[in-house]
């Protein structure tokens, strides 16, 4: 109750740049990011003004060192300053920041245009890409962003993304997961590299899915055509792609903080709960990782997360002494 007392009175900041600021101090803990999650559930529109903000952050953080001679500035008129000054100093120093992303950004893409997005272990993040496309990254995953003028280019470099894009029949998006490419021009799908496969699930809209680049004429020649509710599975240097029917509620659960898995080898299962986890998960006898198994595992709850897997499982998890957990069966 008291905890709660003391989110409703903190001071809090009233746009999405200045909740950047806020979330960037040193020490911001758990009140904080408790305010913000009340901040962003108060307006639907919030959600997405925060992540328009990262965006801009994000595209701004190679001209870091551009700006250190501007903050040392700010910093000292912010120490003359009366008592309310620190906060709307941080909040002119975002809404600066963006308006500088929006006039540099076309340099930067001239220059480099190709940008990585990360999620952090344990934490799944979405990303608002420049082009109005929104992607969200399963925990410990990643993307390569690179919007050309033929085409817009995202590889899949680990984990597992889900794609909202953005329509643009001049410019088709293409997404390679291991040496296939998924091409697109407007769609819902997730796209996830598991252990030595790979998974493309389609939810909304029509994708191909071929060797080919986007803007190769013949790209969708021999491609795999995938419509709602199928996903292909493949394994990156081999031949073949299977088609088979897929349960979007699984393929998305991550994105509602849980993990289903129907007859699923464990070794997928570890290497899905590993994204989560800040522990090393390490199966005892790999002849174990071939048990198929089902299980709906929730992201959140009390204790760890391998703790609740090894709860829902006939497996049993010991910490060995170099600090790695181990996987036997129970």
């Amino acid at each position: 109750m008291l905890e709660r007392l003391n989110i409703l009175t903190l001071a809090r900041p009233r746009t999405a740049e200045a909740w950047l600021a806020r979330m960037a101090r040193p020490g911001a803990g758990a009140r904080e990011q408790a305010a913000l999650l009340a901040w962003l559930e108060s307006d639907p529109d919030h959600l997405r003004q925060y992540e328009r903000a990262k965006a801009d952050q994000a595209a701004l953080e190679p001209l870091r060192g551009a700006f250190a001679g501007d903050l040392a500035a700010l910093r000292r008129t912010e120490r003359k300053s009366v008592t309310r000054r620190p906060l709307l100093a941080a909040s002119g120093f975002a809404a600066a920041a963006v308006a500088v992303a929006v006039m540099l950004v076309p340099m930067l893409n001239g220059a480099e245009r190709s940008r990585i997005y990360e999620a952090a272990p344990g934490r799944i993040t979405d990303v608002a890409l420049d082009d109005g496309t929104r992607v969200t990254l399963d925990a410990g995953s990643a993307i390569r962003v690179a919007l050309a003028d033929d085409a817009r280019r995202t590889t899949l470099e680990r984990g597992a993304a889900y794609f909202e894009v953005a329509h643009d029949a001049a410019r088709p998006f293409q997404v390679a997961v291991g040496d296939r490419r998924v091409i697109v021009t407007g769609t819902r799908f997730v796209t996830a590299l598991t252990g030595d496969g790979a998974q493309i699930s389609l939810l909304q809209g029509r994708v191909a899915v071929t060797t080919r680049d986007a803007t190769d004429r013949n790209a969708l020649s021999d491609a795999l055509m995938l419509s709602p509710g199928e996903r292909a599975d493949f394994q990156p240097g081999k031949p073949g792609v299977r088609k088979a029917a897929v349960d979007v509620e699984t393929a998305t659960a991550w994105r509602n903080r849980r993990l289903v898995f129907q007859d699923a080898p464990l070794s997928v299962v570890v290497a899905a709960v590993a994204r989560y986890s800040d522990q090393s998960l390490v199966l005892a006898d790999p002849a174990l990782g071939r048990m198929r198994v089902t299980v709906v595992l929730p992201l959140e709850g009390e204790g760890a997360l391998e703790d609740r897997l090894a709860a829902l499982l006939p497996i049993q998890i010991d910490k060995a002494p170099d600090g790695r957990r181990l996987i036997r069966a129970d």
